[in-house]
């Protein structure tokens, strides 16, 4: 009979970036409490103890988990609204990116973070450091609808603080089926729209890039 081929022997670069990305995997399937020890072992098909060998926290790989997903996502969206030279466009980029039900998985992550946060603090600051990249870009795309003066608005940071209050509000609304999707979609828009002194319309689905 034929040998079978011996298994390649990981080093620890490897082993590691195997270790996240299967963190990564029982996250967006399971939520972040799926994130254990026999959980990730079982999506790389390895010990739980070979886990907890290069990840020794729980807390750790659970915080860093979501900060590398939700990361992701905010740089993603980044791209996608400075793909756009136009503010109002910009800003209608990112509602639709944030409605898209493609990043449904995420939105629940978030919900997950709010709550475990309160007892792991790792967790909570990636939330947090998340949450002020994700302000930014809110405040920067209004802040450049003002200067270009096609928004109004005094405090285009309070704006952002504004649209993502609404964000988290509403996905928590979907967590329980409570008001269907597009009521949802066009409370966060139309709100945000009247904010900066904008017709809703004007943040209606984007076009293709220009």
């Amino acid at each position: 009979m034929p040998t079978p081929p011996t298994r390649r022997r990981l080093g620890p670069a490897e082993r590691e970036a195997q270790i996240t990305a299967g963190a990564a995997a029982v996250a967006r399937a399971d939520g972040l409490a799926g994130v254990t020890l026999r959980g990730v072992a079982a999506a790389v098909g390895v010990a739980p103890s070979l886990v907890a060998h290069y990840r020794p926290s729980m807390d750790v790989l659970v915080g860093d988990t979501f900060r590398t997903i939700a990361e992701a996502e905010v740089a993603e969206v980044r791209r996608l609204v400075e793909r756009r030279a136009d503010p109002v466009a910009r800003l209608s980029v990112l509602l639709a990116a944030i409605a898209d039900p493609a990043r449904d998985d995420v939105a629940v992550l978030w919900a997950d973070a709010w709550s475990l946060g309160r007892t792991n603090e790792v967790l909570a600051t990636a939330a947090r450091d998340v949450m002020d990249d994700w302000q930014r870009l809110a405040t920067g795309v209004v802040a450049d609808g003002v200067d270009a003066g096609v928004m109004r608005t005094e405090d285009p940071a309070g704006i952002g603080r504004l649209l993502f209050a609404l964000v988290d509000a509403t996905n928590g609304y979907a967590l329980v089926d409570y008001l269907d999707r597009p009521t949802r979609e066009g409370l966060v828009r139309d709100t945000i729209a009247r904010a900066v002194g904008l017709d809703p319309r004007a943040l209606d689905a984007p076009g293709p890039d220009a």
